[in-house]
């Protein structure tokens, strides 16, 4: 075989080499994403957790990813903000930006101008993408002052990748109207029969009367030491579940101890995890405090051993079939 020959045929192998390589990914024929292709739109989602916006201090939503795709990549993140049931907004009275933990840091601040649309705010920013699922947080606050309930505004975040739209996303978020603080609990419940009482310091943040405020009550028990991922469970051992886990449970704003209807002496509903029960009506005057006290009285059916005690609080206003929650407080207090 002459040398031009054998020449010939590894250069002929050699470029069926190349080509096999570059038409091939290793066995995997799925399409992988590159960070410069608008294609990522199919593996790419992104979603904004609603918070309410407290009076001179950040609300931090919860800003999240989903990257399905094979490499991180970046995009261009244009945020928008309207107004609802209010005036429109102003640039020296708003701030936003982004963070990886509001708690370290306040994070890279986002520029905002007036527009595009009527009273609205925009700005843009650029950010990193990573693999699979991570969070971020929109720091966004303002402090202007609360006219009346149901003020807030509308964010628009959209996000392009090489000019093409990759996700687009939107979350209306309310400016917060009523604080409910409460002292945390580090006493165990008292003996059954005997009252331990609950205390919540309230506050309209807005310039108008709060009229027909309710409070709905749900109390029970959790496993453990509690904490948010503590499993719910029933208050009374399994012998005495006929028995109710609480005698009585009232509640106090500016008068009289009132029952809550449906809670205590047996009105609850049969094996239900927990006793729930609505109360009311209360009103707030124009940004004045209001102190609201709960106390519950449990029975001797109550089963305290490795189990921790819990309380929600959440205060609305409902007409005509519609329900405004202001505030919402959970209250965990050991049993024994």
């Amino acid at each position: 075989m002459s040398q031009r020959h054998i020449r010939s045929l590894l250069a002929a192998g050699a470029a069926l080499v190349v080509v096999t390589a570059c038409g091939s990914d290793g066995g995997d024929s799925k399409p992988r994403p590159s960070a410069s292709v608008p294609e990522v739109a199919r593996y790419f989602q992104m979603s904004v957790a609603p918070q309410d916006i407290p009076p001179g201090k950040p609300a931090h939503l919860p800003f999240r990813f989903k990257n399905d795709g094979d490499v991180p990549f970046d995009a261009r993140f244009e945020f928008r903000v309207t107004p609802l049931h209010q005036p429109a907004l102003k640039t020296d009275q708003w701030e936003l930006g982004v963070t990886d933990d509001p708690v370290k840091a306040s994070g890279t601040p986002v520029e905002l101008a007036k527009g595009p649309g009527t009273g609205g705010l925009s700005g843009t920013t650029s950010l990193k993408v990573p693999q699979g699922n991570s969070t971020r947080y929109l720091t966004l606050s303002s402090d202007r002052h609360v006219e009346q309930a149901g003020e807030g505004v509308r964010v628009n975040v959209r996000a392009t990748v090489d000019g093409k739209v990759v996700g687009n996303v939107t979350q209306d978020i309310d400016f917060l109207t009523v604080s409910a603080d409460t002292t945390e609990r580090n006493k165990p419940l008292e003996k059954a029969g005997a009252w331990t009482e609950f205390t919540y310091s309230l506050k309209n943040l807005t310039r108008t009367e709060l009229a027909g405020l309710q409070g709905d009550l749900a109390l029970g028990c959790v496993s453990g030491s509690g904490g948010p991922l503590a499993d719910q469970v029933s208050c009374v051992s399994q012998g005495d579940r006929e028995q109710p886990p609480f005698t009585a449970v009232e509640w106090r704003a500016d008068g009289d101890w009132k029952p809550v209807p449906g809670m205590g002496g047996g009105n609850e509903k049969e094996n239900a995890p927990e006793v729930a029960g609505t109360f009311g009506e209360f009103g707030l005057s124009a940004q004045g405090s209001q102190e609201l006290r709960i106390r519950v009285k449990p029975s001797a059916a109550m089963e305290r051993e490795d189990k921790t005690g819990r309380l929600l609080l959440t205060l609305a206003h409902r007409d005509k079939g519609k329900t405004r929650q202001y505030a919402e407080v959970r209250q965990e207090f050991p049993l024994s």
